[in-house]
């Protein structure tokens, strides 16, 4: 294994053939790394995609349903983070990807790493130390721990260990990819560990305030529902249709979306039902439920904002939150499971003030990524590509417009530098706000990866980022999405549907 290692220097960068590489695939399980074992790995041929449902699970549409021949690396890190990394047999690009989770994880996201395996990544993923969707691992400490940043972290160094020793070479470049967790995932590793990714993807959305945004869920449960006024169905459809009308003309183009749902004034109390009337229009209760929806958690005793609330254009889907029965399994569980260990705790329990601190005292530290020092990850050169689609109902956009202001706001103190206060920021890291709504024509599907990829390896940051819209498989709208705080304004000519008739320009 020594002579292996010290060969790993001397070897040409991107080896392509197999009688090149210092090590066959099925001799990997002889590699001695600390604290892990390698249970198997094996050569599999090219052939249709056979690991289940296919379907990325982020911005890109585009799924593997055939892969290319590699070798599959699975190995278990002590305790209990399982992991697996793709080695292409043939045409390795000599870059590293790793992909991130969902939910509470305890899965490997298979359908991500497909459609970059066959890009020609060398590609990982883990469970983060859990497997499946049971819920003791909750009140296991090092179980949540893994979970939190560690499981990341260690699959990160294990795989670009496994990469060199397979190859012959370290991976030119490291990237990490995911959304919603996953996206928490990406900005835990710039704060905590920075060194171990050249670039950072966060396609789609990110649920970084993991406590806020399960707080968010249990507040949407007791407003509506909760409180014996769910809100629905054809209910959500007219509450959307009358905030779209409202706003949609206030970028300047008709096009069923509000692109900026901050500036959306609609007024809940524009659909009161008149004496008399009791269809399409709005209770009283109602009324007063869907301004709290759009207001976000608050804390009772201060007024102050606990996580954002969910935003004007977005109603078609918040099924989830308003209609019931029960809050998002995600929230129930973590506060049921983790935070109480009480199998019979109610969400119409939950104190606003007293509850959230005590969960955030206890586990923001453990799971939340909202730390927005990102000096070190700035200083050793990383970029990071954030993107986040307004349309996103699970992880309110609004709140990486906060976290992105945090930032920049450390970086430059705030209102008081007199330059950009996005200046510093810009340069390693860039936040896009994609315009997009349930049941609208808002481009909503793009990959960020190749932008991020010329941003890291040319020095060529994006100014703007191809989103499109599909229509039964067939693209009918294209937009620019720009980078926050710019906007994507029509030219005042030319087809809205292209976009080719817009250009990025920052109103404020």
């Amino acid at each position: 294994m020594k002579l292996a290692i010290a060969a790993l220097g001397m070897l040409a960068f991107g080896v392509a053939a197999a009688d090149e590489r210092p090590m066959n695939c099925a001799d990997l399980v002889t590699l001695d790394l600390p604290d892990t074992l390698i249970r198997s790995a094996s050569e599999v041929p090219a052939g249709p995609y056979a690991f289940g449902n296919s379907a990325p699970t982020c911005s890109s549409n585009t799924a593997a349903t055939t892969m290319r021949a590699f070798c599959r690396v699975q190995a278990t890190i002590a305790p209990t983070i399982n992991i697996e990394v793709w080695l292409p047999l043939e045409g390795w690009n000599g870059k590293f990807q790793g992909w991130g989770n969902h939910g509470f994880a305890g899965n490997i996201e298979y359908s991500d790493m497909g459609p970059e395996l066959n890009k020609g990544y060398a590609v990982a993923g883990t469970d983060t130390g859990h497997q499946g969707t049971g819920t003791a691992w909750m009140q296991n400490r090092q179980q949540v721990i893994d979970y939190g940043a560690r499981g990341i972290h260690e699959m990160t160094v294990k795989a670009k260990a496994i990469v060199a020793a397979f190859y012959g070479n370290a991976p030119k470049y490291s990237y990490f990819n995911g959304c919603s967790t996953g996206g928490k995932e990406g900005l835990m590793e710039a704060q905590r560990y920075p060194e171990d990714y050249d670039g950072i993807n966060v396609a789609g959305s990110a649920n970084f305030d993991q406590i806020g945004n399960r707080v968010q869920y249990v507040w949407n449960g007791q407003v509506s529902f909760g409180s014996g006024t769910p809100i629905a169905g054809a209910t959500l459809t007219l509450i959307n249709n009358a905030a779209v009308a409202a706003c949609d003309a206030r970028d300047g183009v008709v096009d069923g979306v509000i692109d900026d749902p901050r500036a959306c004034d609609f007024k809940p109390a524009s659909l009161l039902c008149p004496a008399g009337q009791t269809t399409g229009c709005l209770t009283q209760a109602q009324v007063t439920a869907l301004e709290k929806v759009y207001q976000g958690p608050r804390n009772p005793r201060t007024g102050e904002e606990l996580y954002p609330g969910l935003v004007r254009g977005s109603e078609r889907g918040w099924g989830g939150h308003t209609a019931g029965p029960a809050i998002f399994s995600t929230a129930d569980q973590f506060f049921k499971f983790m935070v109480y260990n009480n199998p019979s705790w109610d969400y119409r329990t939950f104190n606003f003030d007293s509850d959230y601190a005590y969960a955030k005292s206890n586990f923001s530290a453990l799971i939340d990524a909202v730390d927005p020092d990102l000096s070190a990850y700035r200083k050793r050169g990383g970029k990071i590509l954030f993107s986040h689609l307004w349309s996103s109902t699970t992880h309110a956009a609004t709140k990486s417009i906060e976290y992105y202001d945090q930032v920049a706001g450390l970086m430059h103190g705030g209102d008081k530098d007199r330059g950009d206060i996005y200046g510093k920021t810009r340069e390693f890291f860039r936040l896009f706000m994609v315009p997009s709504a349930s049941g609208s024509k808002g481009p909503d599907t793009f990959d960020s990866l190749p932008y991020l990829e010329r941003w890291v390896e040319q020095g060529t940051p994006p100014a703007s980022i191809l989103a499109s819209h599909f229509t039964n498989g067939v693209v009918d709208r294209t937009r620019p999405v720009c980078p926050y705080p710019e906007r994507a304004v029509y030219k005042g000519s030319g087809s809205t549907d292209s976009a080719d008739s817009f250009v990025c320009r920052r109103l404020h």
